[in-house]
C-alpha cells in the first residue's frame, strides 16, 4: 500500500491521522467489500486482502498545520520576490521536465482515482501544453517590460507579486487543474494547495514530485510550496481571515465560489474564480461536419463531469440533419468499462438522481429523446442500480417557447444529457435566413449565464468574422478546432459571468496573482 504524507515548509509531514484511497475498479465492481476494508483500516485493523482493494494511505491535516503552511509561505514569499525572473522561469522549465519524466506514473494515478485513460490522456495533454517553453517565455517577458522612452524619461510596466496564493482545485480533476498554479512562482509568489480530502493522491504526487522537485533544483526557499488536506470550511475560514494570505484561487460550483469571493472582498483579498461552465458549441451551415461531430463527442468525456466540455450543441437548420445523423452514429460507438480499460469513455455519475431530473425536465418541456436515457452498470447493461448513465441526446427547436427554461439549457449541465438545438428560420431567401439564424444563435449565447468557453464550426468568411466580433461572454473562443483543445499563448482557464465572477476573464495566472505597477525613471 502506498503512503502519501503532506508537505509544509520544505518537509514531509506525517500527521498521524489517515484516510485510505481504494482502487477505483474495485470500488465500482465490489463496493461493499471495498467499503468494509476501508472501515476496518480506519479502526486500526489490517485485513489480509487490503492491498488488493486499497491503493494508498494518506495523511489528513488540521488547521494548526494550515497555519504553519501560511507562516512558512509568508516568509518564503519575501525571499522569492528577490529571485531573478529568469531563474523563476527556469523553475517552470523544470516543472515541464519533471512532468514528462513522471508521465506514466501520473497517468497511472489518474486511472486509480477513476479517470478513464481517454480522460487522463486529455488532462496530461493540457498540463504539457501549459508549460511549453514558447508560452513560458511570453509570460516571463510580461513581468518586467520597458514600455517606452521620451527624452530623458523611461517608462516601465512591472508586475509585482501579491505574496501568498492559496488554491482549492476541483475534486473531479484536481491534479491537472492545480498544476496551473505553478505559474504563481513565475510572478514571485508562494503557494499553498489544499488537495481534495477524498481523492488527493494524484495531486499530492504532482505537487511533491513534479513541482516540488523543480523548486528544489532551483534553490527556491522552504515554505514556497505547501500541500495540505483537511476540513474545507475550517481551512477556507482561516485563509479568509489570516492577513498573511493575499489571493484565493478557487475551483468549484458557482454559488459557493461567488460567496467566497464576496467574503474575500470584505477581507481585502483577491479571489480568482474557476467555477461552473455551460459551454455552447455553434455549428454553421457548410462547415466541416466530421470535425464538428468529433468535437461534439467530447461532450460525453468522463460522463460530462468536466466544466469545459461543450454542453449545448447549437446547429444551423440547413446542416442539422447531417450533423445529427453523424453524431448519433459516433455516440453509439462509445464504450463503457472500468477506468483501467483503454476504451472506457465514461465515469460513474456522481449525482445520478439529478441527471434523471435534468432529462425529465427537458422532455416535459418539449424536448425529443434521440438516444440514451437509462442508468447502466460499468458494462453498459441497463439497471436501476446503475451508477453510469447512457450518453443521451435530446432535440430542441428554437421555436419551443420553453427552451430557455429547460435545465439542460439554463443551468450548468454536469450530466451526459446533451441538447442539440435546431436553430430555425422563417425566411426563405438564404441571406435573410442566415441573418435570422445568426441572431438566434447570438441570443442563445447572450442568455448563457456562464462564460467559460465557446466554440464555432464555420466555413463562411463573413460569419467567421461575425462570430469573432459578437461572441464575447466567454474567456476562450475556439473556431474550427476541438472545443476542449489548448493553444500556445492562450490560457486554458478563466471565464465571465457565473464562471469567473464580475472580474472574470481569460486567466493568465502570472497576471492574476500579481499587480501592475507603472514606473517612471528620469535621468
Amino acid at each position: 500500500m502506498e503512503f502519501f504524507s503532506l508537505f509544509v515548509d520544505g518537509k514531509d509531514v506525517d500527521t498521524g491521522k489517515y484516510e485510505y484511497f481504494p482502487y477505483s475498479d474495485n470500488y465500482i465492481t465490489d463496493f461493499k467489500k471495498t467499503f468494509q476494508i476501508m472501515t476496518k483500516l480506519k479502526k486500526g485493523e489490517t485485513p489480509e486482502d487490503a492491498d488488493k482493494y486499497i491503493y494508498a494511505k494518506y495523511c489528513v491535516g488540521d488547521n494548526e498545520l494550515n497555519r504553519k503552511a501560511i507562516d512558512a509561505a509568508y516568509k518564503a514569499s519575501k525571499i522569492m520576490r528577490d529571485m531573478p525572473i529568469a531563474k523563476r522561469r527556469k523553475i517552470l522549465y523544470d516543472v515541464h521536465k519533471h512532468l514528462m519524466i513522471n508521465r506514466e506514473k501520473i497517468l497511472e494515478l489518474l486511472a486509480i482515482e477513476g479517470h478513464p485513460k481517454k480522460l487522463a490522456d486529455w488532462e496530461f495533454y493540457a498540463m504539457d501544453n501549459a508549460f511549453s517553453k514558447t508560452t513560458l517565455d511570453l509570460f516571463k517577458d510580461s513581468i518586467w517590460e520597458e514600455a517606452g522612452s521620451m527624452c530623458d524619461e523611461k517608462v516601465y510596466l512591472v508586475r509585482k507579486p501579491d505574496g501568498v496564493v492559496v488554491l482549492v482545485p476541483p475534486k473531479n480533476a484536481a491534479a491537472s487543474n492545480s498544476l496551473s498554479a505553478a505559474y504563481c512562482f513565475l510572478g514571485g509568489n508562494a503557494v499553498i494547495v489544499k488537495a481534495p480530502l477524498k481523492a488527493p493522491v494524484a495531486t499530492l504526487f504532482v505537487w511533491k514530485n513534479v513541482i516540488g522537485a523543480a523548486l528544489k533544483e532551483n534553490g527556491a526557499p522552504d515554505g514556497i510550496m505547501s500541500i495540505i488536506t483537511g476540513n474545507s470550511k475550517v481551512i477556507m475560514d482561516e485563509w479568509l481571515e489570516n492577513p498573511k494570505v493575499n489571493d484565493i484561487f478557487f475551483f468549484g460550483e458557482s454559488e459557493n465560489g461567488l460567496e467566497i469571493a464576496k467574503r474575500a472582498h470584505n477581507f481585502n483579498k483577491k479571489a480568482i474564480l474557476e467555477l461552473s461552465g455551460n459551454d455552447n458549441m455553434f455549428v454553421w451551415d457548410g462547415c466541416d461536419v466530421d470535425g464538428a461531430t468529433d468535437s461534439a463527442l467530447d461532450a460525453f468525456l468522463g460522463s460530462t463531469q468536466i466544466c469545459m466540455l461543450p454542453k449545448n450543441l447549437i446547429v444551423h437548420e440547413k446542416i442539422y440533419d447531417e450533423f445529427k445523423e453523424k453524431l448519433l452514429a459516433k455516440v453509439a460507438e462509445l464504450k463503457f468499462g472500468l477506468p483501467s480499460s483503454e476504451e472506457t469513455f465514461f465515469t460513474p455519475v456522481v449525482k445520478i438522481k439529478e441527471c434523471q431530473e435534468f432529462l425529465d425536465d427537458a422532455l416535459s418541456k418539449g424536448a425529443k429523446l434521440l438516444c440514451g436515457g437509462k442508468k447502466v452498470d460499468h458494462t453498459g447493461t441497463p439497471t436501476e442500480r446503475g451508477v453510469y448513465f447512457q450518453p443521451t441526446l435530446v432535440e430542441i427547436e428554437t421555436d419551443n417557447p420553453q427552451m430557455f427554461d429547460m435545465k439542460v439549457i439554463k443551468e450548468e449541465n454536469f450530466f451526459p444529457v446533451i441538447p442539440i438545438v435546431k436553430v430555425k428560420s422563417s425566411k426563405k431567401i438564404k441571406k435573410e435566413m442566415d441573418a435570422e439564424i445568426f441572431a438566434k444563435m447570438l441570443e442563445i449565447a447572450n442568455k448563457n449565464e456562464y462564460g467559460l468557453r465557446a466554440s464555432v464550426w464555420v466555413k463562411s468568411a463573413f460569419y467567421t468574422r461575425q462570430f469573432m466580433k459578437y461572441i464575447d461572454n466567454c474567456a476562450l473562443l475556439r473556431i474550427n478546432s476541438r472545443h476542449i483543445a489548448f493553444s500556445l499563448y492562450l490560457p486554458g482557464q478563466g471565464g465571465v459571468g457565473k464562471t469567473g465572477g464580475p472580474y472574470g476573464e481569460a486567466s493568465f495566472l502570472v497576471q492574476k496573482t500579481t499587480h501592475l505597477q507603472g514606473i517612471s525613471l528620469t535621468r
